[in-house]
């Protein structure tokens, strides 16, 4: 089975020998909120480092890898994540590029003595922006699939949701180096 994947590895990673990059960027966020009815207060922190590589000029994988802490009254979880994801940009210029990402969510960690598990799978939209040949901002707007978690997970913040998700509350940016 080693044998086989690495052979389909090697296999894709030829498909492209024009296009193929690295590219190495991510996600910071820091975020403070108070609910106006119950007073409840939150503090999210996120670190979300991603890596990926361009296997053609429209075709690339690649996977976050990172850590989201939340404290809510008192009560705290760390999750650490893995989220890999295939992205296919289906419009590109000099300067600008459209594209989605397909990929997989999960993440654990602790919260009120049990482990937690978030999980989830769906598509995310974004658009790039080349600022240099080695710099690009990179935007995230919104998520249509599956997300969920355990109990422990639902009861200290994970939400389950299914469908399409097109709010500010689900806009990410990032800064990517290209090598």
């Amino acid at each position: 089975m080693k044998k086989f994947l690495l052979m389909a590895v090697m296999a894709v990673m030829t498909l492209g020998a024009s296009a193929q990059s690295w590219y190495a960027g991510g996600q910071l966020t820091f975020g403070r909120t108070t609910q106006e009815t119950s007073g409840l207060k939150t503090t999210q922190v996120t670190v979300l480092p991603e890596l990926g590589y361009n296997l053609t000029d429209n075709f690339a994988v690649g996977s976050v890898l990172g850590v989201s802490y939340r404290k809510t009254n008192g009560e705290e979880k760390t999750v650490f994540k893995v989220n890999p994801y295939a992205r296919y940009s289906y419009f590109k210029n000099d300067r600008v590029s459209l594209f989605i990402d397909g990929g997989v969510d999960f993440g654990i960690g602790r919260a009120e003595g049990s482990t937690a598990v978030e999980y989830g799978i769906g598509l995310r939209p974004g658009i790039s922006y080349n600022i240099s040949k080695k710099l690009s901002l990179v935007a995230h707007v919104g998520f249509l699939g599956y997300q969920s978690g355990n109990r422990p997970a639902k009861n200290n913040g994970a939400a389950e949701n299914w469908g399409l998700d097109l709010n500010s509350n689900n806009l990410m940016f990032g800064l990517y180096y290209n090598f």
